[in-house]
């Protein structure tokens, strides 16, 4: 700038005043750049930064969306094992089976046991309500965990529709009916009795659902590492 001064003087003195004002307009043009150029470099670190924030929040979320699925696997492999016993059950009953009551009897006290991921929080709500949302750039993502929160929601659900009937039916049904204890019916024909029969049809129907609903949710939060995992080997 002391250069472009001192040939601006020159040119006055000498009265060459049509250069000087070019130099006068270079040197503004100059100043104009160099303001440019700190507020490109200043953008430029804003977003470098807010990228370092939003990859931070994607390993964080991939990390609590692989605890998940690992839940939902085992609840899942849980129902699984449930609904093969209860099948089972069912038939011995529709079949009217008496030389299986020994097998049937061991199955009732499985009645009372239920998957349940019972998922606490809502991811989707923290980062809205915690204004990070801001910082994810991937609206693919965003809506996925919308999505699989929705499914949360539908699974939970269902799972107290599970509870209810074990509460409202079951419990009632089979303490009146069953000694724990010597684990034997107290009165084998209740066993094979409608009562029972729909009780396990009631329940299949249940944990059928259940079991769709845990592989559609495992298959979603699949995906959505997935696109995480892009997000994560993606330069800053």
């Amino acid at each position: 700038m002391t250069v472009f001064r001192k040939i601006k003087q020159s040119l006055l003195v000498k009265g060459k005043y049509q250069r000087y004002i070019l130099y006068a307009f270079g040197e503004i043009m100059l100043v104009m750049v160099g303001i440019l150029l700190a507020f490109q470099v200043d953008k430029w670190n804003d977003n470098r930064l807010n990228r370092i924030e939003e990859l931070k929040y994607y390993s964080n979320l991939k990390e609590e969306l692989l605890s998940q699925r690992d839940n939902i696997r085992g609840q899942s492999n849980s129902n699984e094992e449930l609904m093969k016993q209860f099948s089972y059950a069912l038939n011995i009953i529709n079949e009217n089976d008496r030389s299986s009551i020994d097998t049937l009897s061991s199955i009732i006290p499985n009645l009372f046991n239920y998957s349940d991921f019972d998922q606490k929080g809502n991811l989707y709500e923290v980062l809205v309500n915690s204004g990070d949302i801001k910082l994810l750039f991937n609206t693919e993502i965003v809506n996925g965990i919308r999505d699989l929160e929705g499914r949360y929601v539908y699974l939970n659900r269902m799972e107290a529709i599970h509870w209810q009937i074990i509460a409202e039916h079951i419990i009632p049904g089979v303490s009146k009916n069953y000694s724990f204890v010597n684990l034997q019916p107290i009165n084998p024909d209740v066993l094979y009795s409608n009562e029972f029969q729909n009780v396990h049809y009631m329940l299949l129907r249940i944990m059928g659902e259940k079991n769709t609903i845990y592989q559609n949710t495992l298959n979603e939060i699949d995906v959505l590492v997935g696109k995480i995992d892009k997000e994560l080997v993606s330069e800053l």
